[in-house]
């Protein structure tokens, strides 16, 4: 405890230092420059009240701001990113409450929330609208993915959101949006190069341009790629086996987005690639590298008649390519040869319906296509479909409703999503939500169901051991409440409560050496959240504390035996600190606190039973700093500089289950440098 005391005691050093230098005049005179000011249209020129204003658009039939949106909202925008230097999504999500990370296998990392493992498919990744989540196994892998450097905003569904999005979107929803997706103009291009104690980290690239066609239309295309490393520690399985991770836990990836929109007619394209290497395998160090791939070519056109205007109809369709955990670069025999290919197709119909000036309603309805097929190669393996079958196709149909009543004395959300699978009975979501704001006050009570249906790997693995699944179903009551106090301070604080049953569980079949899915018994969590924002013209402070606590006595998998409390992986407690202040009007010094208390996994194999062991794992402190430089040397080009986990912590990746991995070291300190220039706006 005395070493996580010297952690704190630094970083309050830290912190204090961030928060008071602003007494030193001569420094302010030295690195003042007033003539390279930004405009006023900043994100960091914003007041407090206009940041609480920003419409949210993802949760509602209509825009609306977060004390008023159905559902327990974050949002993070370009300037949160581009102030806190952060990497990847990991940073970015692990300083929202209820959001952590764990391993799976083949150095492949994936989200929890609320301390429940989310990877499984039960949290929905979208990027300017196209879903990221693949079919196979509905997973999402993190770590250098996807390009932050390139993005507009996040808006986070901290619950729910089946009503409106179906599958994959039970506990919750994250929408990012790219710059090509908010059609800004303009050209960006950025370079970020990490460090670490022992060498190399990280270079990744990222460039977008997008021009106005007309007086309503627009082109956008983004492009980029890079190459990081896990970590540059040493990773032991729960045999004893060690293997260093420096130079040896790659994390590549690539990406293109297109965006074009005329009038009424939209479309987006995406391709991304993203590969990981590791010899981690299913938990043991194998001797040879694994190096999975997961691409996914992404696309939606649609178009938009304005009937009245109260009246519009959406027409679209969407369309994806997925090979995920494709590993094909070993002989067809070996455990670890895997070669996908997902197919689905979409077609969509949506009706928005303003008939009263407080009366909003959406009526939609889809259908989707899915194609599932291994490779010619696979003819011999144990992957294969039920009945020896090389592909398999299934079915998706939905119809969903839902009302927004603006009264007087409340507003009133309702929704319900009727969908049904092949093979599996219909999923009824139901949606309930009452808001109502009173002065500086806001409150939210809110019910929402959600489901999980079987993906296709889990449908097939149920299919072949005998036991068809179930869809797995939740039950989200929530509370919140938010209040702000003048035009610099704001707080909120909302309880929940999650009810899942049926859930869906991974476990390995000896006998007949697959994996398998079954369904378990109820689980569940809940607890509280909360945040407090201080913001004013020389810097902001936000503060947030994140509790679970787990219910239920089901899915023995997930729990850990003798603390029926928490989950396996992630931690009861968390808290987070940002800090940044404003030396000039282009010079941001920001400092951030990760917190987690103690968290528990399986560490290694009992000699004389055989068996895992359960450990303990101490609370952890991350602390990371960031200088950035705006308009350095010449408008639009911008300079930050870092260090991320200053103390050398190395947060480590647990995993969420009991699957024989044991714990996968993280990055410790890096070192960072971001150079971008932006042109055109």
């Amino acid at each position: 405890m005395s070493s996580l005391t010297r952690q704190l005691t630094i970083f309050l050093l830290c912190g204090c230092l961030t928060m008071t230098i602003g007494g030193i005049p001569s420094l302010l005179a030295a690195v003042d420059q007033p003539e390279a000011e930004e405009s006023s249209n900043s994100l960091l020129e914003l007041s407090l009240d206009e940041l609480l204003n920003i419409d949210v658009t993802m949760v509602s039939v209509k825009p609306t701001i977060q004390s008023e949106a159905p559902a327990v909202v974050s949002i993070i925008t370009r300037d949160d990113i581009a102030l806190s230097g952060a990497r990847d999504l990991i940073d970015v999500l692990r300083m929202v409450p209820g959001f952590d990370f764990g391993v799976d296998i083949w150095n492949v990392v994936g989200v929890g929330f609320r301390g429940l493992w989310g990877h499984e498919g039960k949290i929905l990744l979208t990027v300017d609208g196209l879903g990221f989540n693949e079919y196979m196994y509905g997973n999402v892998p993190y770590g250098n993915h996807f390009p932050v450097d390139l993005i507009e905003k996040i808006e986070i569904i901290r619950g729910p959101g089946s009503a409106r999005f179906g599958n994959f979107a039970e506990l919750a929803v994250i929408n990012v949006i790219t710059m090509t997706g908010a059609e800004l103009p303009g050209g960006r291009v950025s370079s970020t190069t990490g460090f670490s104690d022992h060498g190399f980290n990280r270079k990744n690239l990222a460039a977008k341009y997008g021009t106005v066609l007309g007086p309503d239309g627009y082109l956008g295309l983004s492009l980029s790629g890079g190459i990081a490393q896990r970590s540059d520690k040493t990773y032991v399985d729960q045999s004893g086996t060690a293997t260093s991770m420096n130079n040896d836990s790659n994390l590549n990836t690539g990406n293109a987005i297109l965006n074009l929109k005329s009038g009424g007619f939209s479309g987006g394209f995406i391709y991304d690639r993203y590969r990981t290497t590791g010899r981690d395998g299913y938990g043991d160090v194998v001797p040879n590298d694994i190096k999975p791939g997961f691409s996914s070519y992404l696309g939606r056109l649609a178009y938009q008649w304005p009937v009245t205007e109260e009246l519009s109809v959406t027409a679209a369709v969407k369309t994806a390519i997925q090979q995920p955990w494709r590993n094909t670069r070993v002989p067809v025999n070996d455990p670890t040869y895997y070669d996908p290919t997902v197919q689905t197709y979409n077609v969509s119909l949506n009706t928005l319906w303003n008939p009263r000036s407080w009366a909003h309603t959406q009526f939609g309805v889809e259908y989707e296509y899915q194609l599932a097929r291994y490779g010619d190669n696979n003819a011999d393996r144990k992957y294969l479909f039920p009945g020896g079958a090389q592909q398999i196709d299934l079915n998706r149909y939905a119809l969903y409703n839902e009302w927004l009543l603006e009264t007087p004395l409340v507003n009133i959300t309702a929704g319900l999503r009727l969908e049904k699978q092949s093979d599996y009975d219909p999923a009824v979501v139901p949606r309930l939500s009452l808001t109502r704001s009173f002065g500086d006050t806001s409150l939210k009570l809110l019910y929402s169901g959600a489901y999980r249906a079987p993906s296709i790997e889990q449908t097939s693995a149920g299919l072949k051991s005998g036991q068809k699944l179930q869809t797995e179903t939740s039950n989200v009551i929530e509370l919140e409440t938010s209040h702000r106090f003048d035009s610099r301070n704001h707080a909120s604080l909302n309880l929940f409560s999650i009810s899942m049953d049926h859930p869906i569980v991974y476990q390995y079949d000896p006998v007949n050496d697959i994996d398998t899915y079954r369904n378990q018994g109820r689980v569940g969590s809940r607890g509280v959240e909360a945040e407090y924002r201080f913001h004013d013209n020389w810097g902001h402070l936000a503060l947030r504390y994140a509790f679970y606590q787990a219910t239920g006595q089901g899915a023995a998998y997930y729990r850990v035996p003798g603390n029926d409390s928490v989950f396996l992986g992630f931690p009861a407690h968390k808290v987070t600190v940002d800090a940044n202040w404003r030396m000039t009007p282009n010079l941001n010094l920001n400092s951030s606190l990760i917190f987690v208390s103690d968290r528990y996994g399986y560490d290694h194999i009992d000699p004389a039973t055989n068996q895992s062991v359960i450990k303990r794992y101490d609370p952890e402190l991350v602390a990371n700093i960031y200088l950035l430089y705006k308009n350095a040397f010449r408008k639009g080009v911008n300079v930050g500089c870092g260090i991320y986990d200053l103390l050398d912590t190395t947060h480590t990746f647990i995993q969420p289950y009991n699957g024989g991995h044991a714990p996968l070291p993280g990055s410790g300190r890096e070192y960072l440098l971001r150079v971008s220039y932006e042109f055109g706006s």
